[in-house]
Formats: C-alpha cells, structure tokens, sequence
C-alpha cells in the first residue's frame, strides 16, 4: 500500500460541506498511466452537479470528484513513451482529481509549454477543449459567423470568446449578472445582455437584421435554450453542452430543475430538415476517451497560447483546505473565468 496522500472526498452528495479533506493511499500506477503530483486544480461546474449527484456516470459516494488539475510528473508505466518523469503537464481526469498524487492514463496527459504557470495550466485544459470542440469541431465555426455565447464570462465563456474573436466571428453574448457585463464587452463582444433579467433575443435579433445567429454555444439550457432556438438561422448549429439553469446557490431544487427542464421546447424532427439546422451536444467527460484526437486538439490549443489567443483568466484562488469554500463561490454564479484551487507545497 503506498504513502498516505491528501484527498478532498465526498462522502454523500449535498452542499459544500460535504467534502472534507483526508487521507488516502497513493494510488497504484498501471502499465500506461502516470503517476502526477499536483500542483494546481481547476474547478468546474462538472463538479459542482458531481458533488451533488446529477453528474452522468459519477461513482456513488465515497469517491474523489475532479476533472483536471496540473502538476509534475512523478512516475510512469512501463509503457509509456511519449512522458517522462519531470515534465510539467496538465491532465484531464474522470474524476479522482482532487488529490496530492494522481494516476492517470498518458493518453489524458498533455505536456505544457514552458511559458505556461501551474495556475494557468489547471484553468486552460477543460475551458479550451470545450470551446474548440463545440465551436470549430461541432459548430464548424468560421469568419463571419454569428455566434451567441451563453454565459460568457464564465471560463469556457471567455475561452469561446476569445476563440471566436481570433476566427472572425462576430459574437453576441449573454452573461448571468450586470457586473460580469463590462469584462465580456472588453473582449470583444457586440452585444452582451444579462440573461437573468433582460430579454437577450431582442437586442440579438436588431444587431443581425433579423436574421438571427450561425451558432448557439449553450451551457445555460432551460428558458435560455428556449430563446436561443428560435435565434438560430438557417442552416444554423445549436451546441448544448450543460443546464447550468438548474442549479443555484443552493443547490438543484426540484421544482427549479422541473420548471427549467418544462421549458425546453420539444424538436420535431422534421422541423430540423425544413429550417435546415442541426442540434447537438457534448460531454467532455466521454470526450476524455477519444486520446488521438485529445492529443491533436491539444496541440492546436497549445499554439494559439503562445500566440496569446488563449488566455485563461482566473478569477479566483483557493488553497486546498478551503477547497469546499471554492465550490461554494463557484456556485454562487459570482465568479468570472476559472476558479483554481491550488496545492500550496
């Protein structure tokens, strides 16, 4: 049995309160894995809806929540050839992340380029991966595109942003209180409304003549989903990747999540074909899985950071024994850019 390792553990699902930090055994390093000692973790609202049990395929608790973190690497499998003990890397992880140590398949495993700070590393893999799959790989995003941003000032918000602003993208943008307004324009944003208490179709609608968008990234769902929809022109893409619009600061209440998930109009199938416009979703979770093209997305995101297209903005530290006190101003929906949550060796 290896070292005991400091973890954050959910022993049932609920608030906060419900992770609490403890001890472990260093957990074991298999043929094709690395063992990461980490440095600094990423906070994500995959984890808030984890911690209170509406995450899909989330282990039943007792378990170590966490899908990425940066870090050293400290051992590796036999088989493993492309890293080596000492690199500095980041890592996307199907849980068990918030922890000293962490074994990992090298297939989740990126190495980080010299400029890049621990910090940085464990704010930019989830937020840049989410917004190029959505917008270039699903959304087929282009220059000229009319692209609306749910929740823009949020980690993958401003990683989409900024995407989309370096393609040529003009972006309409949506943003959950008045005071995230000012920094989502500073990035190039047309029109920014607050979602929760303005209409934002109306002034989405005036800005391209009526004609709508090209592209809904959509974290949001719920009524903003059902807004959304009716914006997009056709031969539009409307990519769903959350329904953060169930949960607040107290967690998912059942009448809330009943009202939100009501509000989603039903899609009649063949209403896609005669607007001409398509619905998809993803999970990064299960996108985990796909280890080619992790390693080539990557790569492309790497390159357009040292170009200083990418940059995280982190808009909150935490130490790790604090970590519960993280997952509460995350929820509260005041934060803007990542949440990070570091080691502090």
């Amino acid at each position: 049995m290896g070292a005991p390792v400091k973890v954050a553990l959910i022993h049932r699902f609920g608030p906060p309160e419900v992770l609490s930090i403890c001890e472990v055994p260093t957990p074991p390093v298999g043929d094709t894995d690395v063992l990461i000692r980490t440095e600094a973790i990423g906070l994500n609202f995959a984890d808030i809806f984890a911690r209170l049990g509406f995450y899909p395929a989330i282990p039943k608790p007792p378990f170590v929540p966490g899908i990425e973190l940066s870090g050293v690497v400290e051992k590796k499998g036999k088989s493993v050839r492309d890293l080596k003990t000492g690199d500095r890397v980041l890592a996307f992880t199907r849980q068990h992340g918030y922890a000293e140590y962490v074994s990992v398949p090298s297939g989740q495993v990126a190495r980080v380029p010299r400029q890049m700070g621990f910090k940085e590393a464990a704010a930019f893999g989830v937020t840049s991966l989410t917004a190029y799959h959505g917008l270039v790989t699903l959304g087929n995003m282009k220059k000229g595109d009319r692209v609306l941003l749910h929740a823009a000032a949020g980690g993958v918000g401003i990683a989409s942003l900024q995407l989309a602003r370096h393609v040529g993208a003009d972006v309409h943008a949506t943003v959950g209180s008045d005071s995230k307004m000012d920094l989502v324009r500073s990035l190039g944003a047309e029109t920014v409304t607050n979602y929760s208490e303005d209409d934002f179709a109306e002034p989405v609608r005036i800005a391209t003549n009526g004609e709508g968008v090209d592209i809904v990234f959509d974290s949001v769902g719920g009524r903003v989903f059902r807004k959304g929809w009716k914006l997009l022109a056709p031969m539009g893409r409307y990519v769903l990747f959350g329904f953060a619009a169930v949960a607040n600061h107290n967690g998912i209440g059942k009448l809330r999540a009943a009202r939100e998930s009501l509000s989603v109009p039903l899609i009649y199938p063949p209403a896609l074909v005669s607007k001409n416009v398509s619905l998809m979703g993803f999970n990064l979770y299960f996108l985990m899985q796909k280890k080619e093209y992790l390693r080539r997305a990557m790569k492309i995101l790497f390159r357009l950071y040292a170009r200083g297209v990418l940059r995280p903005v982190i808009g909150a530290e935490y130490p790790f024994d604090k970590i519960a006190d993280a997952h509460r101003f995350l929820q509260s929906r005041k934060s803007v850019g990542k949440v990070v949550v570091m080691m502090g060796r």
